[in-house]
């Protein structure tokens, strides 16, 4: 799978795979996204009900939470990046130590599918096989949370593949 002038390679496309579906994974779970969502619902004022519909009613759209993403102050802006500086760093305690631990892991060609299913969705946003900056991770939080059912789908065949994969021998 030979890549564009410029365009990840494929190990890079499945670290930041890796990654990055860790950290929106992990960020599900952090209580700094939820406070995060709250303030932005609060800052909203009379979008509030918009708000509350684009981080949790199933109806919303991708653009309603680009919307909403427009509209982040700096102070959450700040608060993203501190719960997702948080987050690397868990993540970078797991990440294995021994050089090119990582790439003999990742050799296989199930690895592949991953970044094909990755690579059939379209968000209109930088793709998880990318480096993404914190608000991209933190848009793909609010879009999971949202309940749109294709990021749902998405989500859903990533999580089977990451299941078939051998267990990174880094992690006991």
């Amino acid at each position: 799978m030979p890549s564009a002038p410029g365009s990840p390679t494929r190990d890079e496309k499945l670290e930041n795979l890796i990654v990055n579906h860790s950290l929106i994974f992990m960020g599900m779970f952090e209580e700094a996204f939820a406070d995060i969502a709250e303030k932005m619902t609060e800052a909203m004022g009379k979008a509030a009900g918009a708000m509350a519909g684009a981080l949790g009613a199933p109806e919303s759209s991708v653009a309603e939470v680009d919307e909403k993403m427009r509209k982040v102050t700096p102070e959450m802006r700040t608060q993203m990046t501190h719960a997702f500086s948080g987050l690397r760093e868990e993540m970078a305690e797991q990440w294995p130590k021994t050089p090119g631990a990582f790439k003999d892991y990742i050799s296989g060609p199930g690895f592949d599918r991953g970044i094909a299913i990755v690579e059939r969705y379209d968000f209109g946003r930088p793709k998880l096989t990318e480096k993404l900056t914190d608000e991209v991770l933190a848009s793909y939080i609010f879009l999971v949370k949202s309940g749109d059912a294709k990021i749902a789908a998405m989500f859903k065949e990533l999580s089977d593949w990451q299941a078939s994969l051998p267990r990174p021998p880094w992690r006991g």
